[in-house]
């Protein structure tokens, strides 16, 4: 049986690997809550890029408060217990990448490779825009008591959450 930071490991490596999509957690100005699904990609900086309508609550909730959580879970059909899915949130920062950034192409080309023709289309909705939720804060959570912070900028420094971090080898 692997150690739990192998564990930890393994499942970050999984997560970053083979996600498609993204929940995000949201508030709006007057702290009303929303959930939702978006299509996202990850960015060598380890930002995610989601492409969303402007009609869209979550969107309208980053507009006038810039935060969200990003959440990507195990699958429930994968799961050996519900109750304990792994899963990895990112407390982000939201920033908007304008249409005439650089970024803005390939970072759209990446999610149009990953999701197909659909993207043809949606690249030309005025409605939608292109935003970076950059990571601030991360947790992992492998099974029941094995929790662990994530670096939001090398998701390989692990630290598990509630006893001190194992002595150096």
């Amino acid at each position: 049986m692997p150690a739990p930071a192998d564990s930890a490991r393994d499942a970050v490596a999984c997560f970053r690997r083979d996600f498609k999509t993204v929940i995000l957690g949201t508030a709006g100005a007057d702290g009303e809550p929303a959930a939702s699904v978006a299509a996202a990609v990850l960015g060598e900086d380890l930002s995610f890029y989601a492409y969303v309508s402007a009609l869209a609550v979550h969107t309208r909730h980053l507009i006038v408060n810039p935060r969200a959580s990003v959440l990507l879970v195990e699958d429930e059909a994968a799961a050996g217990q519900l109750l304990a899915r792994r899963r990895l949130t990112f407390s982000c920062r939201m920033e908007r990448l304008d249409r005439t950034d650089p970024e803005f192409d390939l970072r759209v080309g990446e999610l149009r490779a990953k999701f197909g023709a659909v993207f043809d289309m949606l690249v030309t909705l005025p409605d939608f825009v292109l935003v970076r939720l950059v990571p601030q804060r991360g947790r992992l959570v492998i099974g029941f008591g094995a929790a662990f912070d994530v670096d939001p900028a090398d998701w390989t420094k692990l630290t598990p959450v509630g006893r001190p971090p194992a002595a150096p080898a």
